[in-house]
Protein backbone atom coordinates (compact mmCIF):
# COMPACT_ATOMS: atom_id res chain seq x y z
CA UNK A 1 0.00 0.00 0.00
CA UNK A 2 3.11 2.47 1.10
CA UNK A 3 4.32 2.06 -3.25
CA UNK A 4 0.96 2.30 -4.12
CA UNK A 5 0.58 5.54 -2.22
CA UNK A 6 4.09 6.91 -3.27
CA UNK A 7 3.17 6.11 -6.93
CA UNK A 8 -0.18 7.98 -6.93
CA UNK A 9 1.32 10.89 -5.37
CA UNK A 10 4.85 11.49 -8.09
CA UNK A 11 1.18 10.63 -10.93
CA UNK A 12 -0.49 13.88 -9.28
CA UNK A 13 -1.16 17.62 -10.94
CA UNK A 14 -3.18 20.39 -10.44
CA UNK A 15 -4.17 22.88 -12.88
CA UNK A 16 -2.81 26.16 -13.42
CA UNK A 17 -5.57 27.93 -13.14
CA UNK A 18 -5.58 30.93 -10.83
CA UNK A 19 -9.19 30.00 -9.58
CA UNK A 20 -9.02 26.49 -9.94
CA UNK A 21 -7.27 23.58 -7.71
CA UNK A 22 -6.49 20.04 -7.77
CA UNK A 23 -5.03 17.86 -4.75
CA UNK A 24 -4.75 14.32 -4.79
CA UNK A 25 -3.52 11.98 -2.13
CA UNK A 26 -5.59 9.92 0.80
CA UNK A 27 -7.44 9.40 3.13
CA UNK A 28 -6.31 7.24 6.48
CA UNK A 29 -9.36 5.77 8.63
CA UNK A 30 -9.07 6.27 12.61
CA UNK A 31 -8.52 2.45 13.77
CA UNK A 32 -6.76 0.86 11.23
CA UNK A 33 -3.53 1.92 9.72
CA UNK A 34 -3.66 0.08 6.94
CA UNK A 35 -7.14 1.30 5.48
CA UNK A 36 -5.55 4.09 3.22
CA UNK A 37 -8.08 5.10 0.73
CA UNK A 38 -7.24 7.33 -2.66
CA UNK A 39 -9.01 11.04 -2.11
CA UNK A 40 -9.16 13.94 -5.15
CA UNK A 41 -10.20 17.07 -5.10
CA UNK A 42 -11.27 19.65 -7.05
CA UNK A 43 -11.99 23.42 -6.56
CA UNK A 44 -12.50 26.94 -7.60
CA UNK A 45 -12.09 29.35 -4.92
CA UNK A 46 -13.41 32.83 -6.02
CA UNK A 47 -13.76 35.87 -3.29
CA UNK A 48 -13.38 33.39 -0.44
CA UNK A 49 -15.98 30.72 -1.96
CA UNK A 50 -14.95 26.89 -2.41
CA UNK A 51 -16.83 25.05 -4.72
CA UNK A 52 -15.94 21.33 -6.66
CA UNK A 53 -16.15 17.88 -5.89
CA UNK A 54 -14.35 15.16 -4.86
CA UNK A 55 -13.78 11.37 -5.30
CA UNK A 56 -13.02 8.87 -2.97
CA UNK A 57 -11.52 5.39 -4.09
CA UNK A 58 -10.12 6.35 -7.61
CA UNK A 59 -10.26 3.66 -10.04
CA UNK A 60 -12.05 1.28 -7.44
CA UNK A 61 -14.90 -0.72 -6.77
CA UNK A 62 -16.60 1.67 -4.48
CA UNK A 63 -15.47 4.67 -6.68
CA UNK A 64 -17.59 8.14 -5.91
CA UNK A 65 -17.70 11.56 -6.79
CA UNK A 66 -19.57 14.20 -4.23
CA UNK A 67 -20.41 17.78 -4.57
CA UNK A 68 -18.22 20.09 -1.90
CA UNK A 69 -18.69 23.55 -0.82
CA UNK A 70 -16.66 25.65 1.76
CA UNK A 71 -14.50 28.47 2.23
CA UNK A 72 -11.10 30.33 2.16
CA UNK A 73 -9.83 33.42 3.67
CA UNK A 74 -6.96 33.80 2.01
CA UNK A 75 -5.07 36.60 4.81
CA UNK A 76 -5.31 33.89 7.45
CA UNK A 77 -4.76 30.74 5.05
CA UNK A 78 -8.17 29.23 6.90
CA UNK A 79 -9.79 26.57 4.79
CA UNK A 80 -12.69 24.47 5.15
CA UNK A 81 -14.74 22.59 2.81
CA UNK A 82 -17.59 19.56 3.22
CA UNK A 83 -18.77 16.93 1.12
CA UNK A 84 -23.09 17.61 0.81
CA UNK A 85 -24.02 15.09 -1.84
CA UNK A 86 -23.02 12.23 -4.17
CA UNK A 87 -23.09 12.80 -8.11
CA UNK A 88 -21.86 9.07 -9.05
CA UNK A 89 -21.11 5.72 -6.82
CA UNK A 90 -19.87 2.55 -7.97
CA UNK A 91 -20.76 1.46 -4.50
CA UNK A 92 -24.43 -0.18 -4.19
CA UNK A 93 -24.69 1.64 -0.66
CA UNK A 94 -27.72 3.78 -0.11
CA UNK A 95 -26.49 7.51 -0.06
CA UNK A 96 -27.87 8.01 3.55
CA UNK A 97 -25.39 5.17 4.33
CA UNK A 98 -22.33 7.30 3.12
CA UNK A 99 -20.07 9.01 5.31
CA UNK A 100 -19.20 12.30 4.54
CA UNK A 101 -16.22 14.54 4.62
CA UNK A 102 -15.87 17.49 6.65
CA UNK A 103 -12.45 19.11 6.52
CA UNK A 104 -11.09 21.99 8.53
CA UNK A 105 -7.74 23.42 8.45
CA UNK A 106 -4.56 26.01 7.39
CA UNK A 107 -4.02 25.84 3.48
CA UNK A 108 -1.55 28.18 1.17
CA UNK A 109 -3.53 27.90 -1.85
CA UNK A 110 -1.83 28.92 -5.16
CA UNK A 111 1.46 27.85 -4.37
CA UNK A 112 3.34 24.97 -5.72
CA UNK A 113 4.25 22.90 -1.83
CA UNK A 114 1.00 23.83 -0.88
CA UNK A 115 -1.32 20.84 1.00
CA UNK A 116 -4.39 19.90 2.60
CA UNK A 117 -2.88 17.99 5.54
CA UNK A 118 -5.04 17.45 8.85
CA UNK A 119 -8.21 15.48 10.82
CA UNK A 120 -11.27 15.60 9.03
CA UNK A 121 -14.68 14.25 10.84
CA UNK A 122 -17.16 12.52 8.91
CA UNK A 123 -20.47 12.70 9.06
CA UNK A 124 -23.67 10.97 7.66
CA UNK A 125 -26.65 12.94 5.95
CA UNK A 126 -28.49 13.15 8.74
CA UNK A 127 -25.73 14.89 10.36
CA UNK A 128 -24.95 12.16 12.96
CA UNK A 129 -21.43 11.30 13.16
CA UNK A 130 -19.86 8.05 11.19
CA UNK A 131 -15.67 7.38 10.91
CA UNK A 132 -13.18 10.41 11.50
CA UNK A 133 -9.62 10.13 9.96
CA UNK A 134 -6.95 12.12 8.45
CA UNK A 135 -6.63 13.85 5.09
CA UNK A 136 -3.48 14.00 3.60
CA UNK A 137 -3.56 15.71 -0.16
CA UNK A 138 -0.68 17.37 -2.31
CA UNK A 139 -0.44 19.85 -5.21
CA UNK A 140 2.20 19.09 -7.14
CA UNK A 141 2.71 20.95 -10.50
CA UNK A 142 6.61 20.61 -10.32
CA UNK A 143 6.25 17.06 -9.84
CA UNK A 144 4.21 17.27 -13.52
CA UNK A 145 7.13 18.86 -14.67
CA UNK A 146 9.37 15.97 -13.16
CA UNK A 147 6.83 13.15 -15.02
CA UNK A 148 6.97 14.90 -18.06
CA UNK A 149 10.92 15.48 -18.17
CA UNK A 150 11.17 11.44 -17.20
CA UNK A 151 8.39 10.38 -19.82
CA UNK A 152 10.62 12.83 -22.46
CA UNK A 153 13.86 10.60 -22.19
CA UNK A 154 12.08 7.41 -21.92
CA UNK A 155 10.85 8.19 -25.35
CA UNK A 156 14.06 9.29 -26.94
CA UNK A 157 15.65 5.88 -25.15
CA UNK A 158 17.19 3.19 -27.67
CA UNK A 159 16.99 0.80 -24.81
CA UNK A 160 13.49 1.51 -24.31
CA UNK A 161 10.83 -1.02 -26.06
CA UNK A 162 7.54 0.79 -28.13
CA UNK A 163 5.19 -0.85 -26.15
CA UNK A 164 6.80 0.04 -22.78
CA UNK A 165 6.82 3.71 -23.98
CA UNK A 166 3.47 3.74 -24.27
CA UNK A 167 2.42 2.76 -20.87
CA UNK A 168 4.67 4.90 -19.35
CA UNK A 169 3.27 8.06 -21.68
CA UNK A 170 2.20 10.61 -18.42
CA UNK A 171 -0.42 11.35 -20.21
CA UNK A 172 -1.94 7.81 -19.89
CA UNK A 173 -1.12 7.81 -16.02
CA UNK A 174 -2.46 11.24 -15.70
CA UNK A 175 -5.87 10.03 -17.58
CA UNK A 176 -6.29 7.01 -15.33
CA UNK A 177 -6.66 9.38 -12.21
CA UNK A 178 -9.04 12.13 -13.86
CA UNK A 179 -11.62 10.19 -16.09
CA UNK A 180 -13.64 7.40 -14.23
CA UNK A 181 -13.31 3.83 -16.20
CA UNK A 182 -16.15 1.59 -16.20
CA UNK A 183 -14.46 -1.86 -16.67
CA UNK A 184 -15.96 -5.34 -16.57
CA UNK A 185 -19.16 -5.46 -14.75
CA UNK A 186 -19.01 -2.55 -12.83
CA UNK A 187 -21.95 -0.34 -12.39
CA UNK A 188 -21.93 3.26 -11.80
CA UNK A 189 -25.06 4.98 -9.88
CA UNK A 190 -25.72 8.32 -11.12
CA UNK A 191 -27.88 10.89 -9.47
CA UNK A 192 -29.81 13.29 -11.75
CA UNK A 193 -32.92 16.23 -11.36
CA UNK A 194 -33.36 16.22 -14.81
CA UNK A 195 -36.74 13.53 -17.10
CA UNK A 196 -34.26 13.83 -20.04
CA UNK A 197 -30.65 13.51 -20.35
CA UNK A 198 -28.25 14.33 -23.22
CA UNK A 199 -25.47 11.06 -24.07
CA UNK A 200 -22.86 11.76 -25.84
CA UNK A 201 -20.36 8.79 -27.05
CA UNK A 202 -16.61 9.15 -28.82
CA UNK A 203 -13.25 8.24 -29.46
CA UNK A 204 -10.80 10.15 -28.05
CA UNK A 205 -8.05 8.61 -29.38
CA UNK A 206 -7.74 6.84 -32.94
CA UNK A 207 -10.08 4.98 -34.54
CA UNK A 208 -9.68 1.41 -34.70
CA UNK A 209 -12.89 -0.03 -35.25
CA UNK A 210 -13.88 -0.37 -31.74
CA UNK A 211 -17.99 -1.56 -32.18
CA UNK A 212 -20.72 -1.58 -29.15
CA UNK A 213 -24.30 -2.23 -28.26
CA UNK A 214 -26.08 0.51 -25.56
CA UNK A 215 -29.47 -0.86 -24.00
CA UNK A 216 -31.87 1.35 -22.21
CA UNK A 217 -33.82 -0.94 -19.85
CA UNK A 218 -33.18 -4.03 -21.79
CA UNK A 219 -34.19 -1.57 -25.51
CA UNK A 220 -31.52 -1.35 -27.55
CA UNK A 221 -30.58 1.84 -29.00
CA UNK A 222 -27.30 1.60 -31.01
CA UNK A 223 -27.38 -1.36 -32.99
CA UNK A 224 -23.34 -2.82 -33.02
CA UNK A 225 -21.65 1.06 -33.86
CA UNK A 226 -18.60 1.87 -34.29
CA UNK A 227 -17.38 4.18 -32.23
CA UNK A 228 -15.66 7.32 -33.83
CA UNK A 229 -13.86 10.66 -32.98
CA UNK A 230 -17.22 11.92 -34.07
CA UNK A 231 -19.40 12.67 -31.22
CA UNK A 232 -22.44 10.93 -31.10
CA UNK A 233 -25.17 12.21 -29.24
CA UNK A 234 -28.38 10.66 -28.37
CA UNK A 235 -31.13 12.41 -26.57
CA UNK A 236 -32.79 10.43 -23.98
CA UNK A 237 -36.23 10.91 -22.12
CA UNK A 238 -36.01 9.03 -18.82
CA UNK A 239 -38.44 6.25 -17.52
CA UNK A 240 -40.09 7.37 -13.84
CA UNK A 241 -38.96 4.19 -12.51
CA UNK A 242 -35.88 3.29 -13.10
CA UNK A 243 -32.84 3.92 -15.89
CA UNK A 244 -30.44 1.37 -16.65
CA UNK A 245 -27.82 1.76 -19.41
CA UNK A 246 -25.68 -1.00 -20.45
CA UNK A 247 -22.55 -0.61 -22.69
CA UNK A 248 -21.74 -4.23 -24.55
CA UNK A 249 -18.46 -4.61 -26.29
CA UNK A 250 -18.95 -6.50 -29.36
CA UNK A 251 -15.38 -5.94 -30.49
CA UNK A 252 -12.00 -4.31 -29.76
CA UNK A 253 -11.08 -3.21 -33.10
CA UNK A 254 -7.56 -3.15 -34.02
CA UNK A 255 -5.94 -2.22 -30.80
CA UNK A 256 -6.98 -4.02 -27.58
CA UNK A 257 -9.76 -3.04 -25.26
CA UNK A 258 -12.54 -1.67 -25.84
CA UNK A 259 -12.63 2.01 -25.04
CA UNK A 260 -15.45 4.77 -25.46
CA UNK A 261 -15.48 8.46 -24.10
CA UNK A 262 -19.39 8.97 -22.61
CA UNK A 263 -20.35 12.36 -21.71
CA UNK A 264 -24.01 12.22 -18.94
CA UNK A 265 -25.68 15.61 -19.29
CA UNK A 266 -28.18 16.15 -16.96
CA UNK A 267 -29.13 19.86 -17.45
CA UNK A 268 -25.82 21.94 -17.08
CA UNK A 269 -24.04 18.96 -15.32
CA UNK A 270 -21.68 16.64 -16.98
CA UNK A 271 -20.72 13.14 -15.72
CA UNK A 272 -17.84 12.30 -17.47
CA UNK A 273 -16.51 8.51 -17.88
CA UNK A 274 -15.07 6.06 -20.23
CA UNK A 275 -15.24 2.04 -21.08
CA UNK A 276 -12.30 -0.29 -20.75
CA UNK A 277 -13.89 -3.39 -21.88
CA UNK A 278 -12.53 -6.68 -23.38
CA UNK A 279 -14.68 -8.39 -26.37
CA UNK A 280 -18.03 -9.73 -24.50
CA UNK A 281 -17.77 -7.83 -21.78
CA UNK A 282 -19.91 -5.28 -20.40
CA UNK A 283 -20.14 -2.21 -18.03
CA UNK A 284 -23.68 -0.24 -17.08
CA UNK A 285 -24.96 3.05 -15.76
CA UNK A 286 -27.89 3.55 -13.48
CA UNK A 287 -29.77 6.73 -13.42
CA UNK A 288 -31.21 7.69 -10.03
CA UNK A 289 -33.36 10.34 -9.81
CA UNK A 290 -33.26 12.61 -6.73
Amino acid sequence: MKNFFSLFILTSFISFSQTKYEYFGALKLNGDERQIITYRIVFTEKKGVIEGYSITDIGGENETKNNIVGSYNSKSNSFNFKELGILYTKSAISQDSFCFVNFVGKVKLGTQNSKVDGAFSGMFKNKTKCIDGKVSLVNLSKIEKKINTMNKKVQKSVFVDKETKAKVKSVSILDSLTVNSLKKDQNLNVFVYSKEINLEIWDTKIEDGDKIDLYHNGRKILDYYTVLNKKKTIKIKLDDDKNVFRIEAISEGERKMNTAKIHLIDDKRVFEMSTNLKKGEKASITIIKN
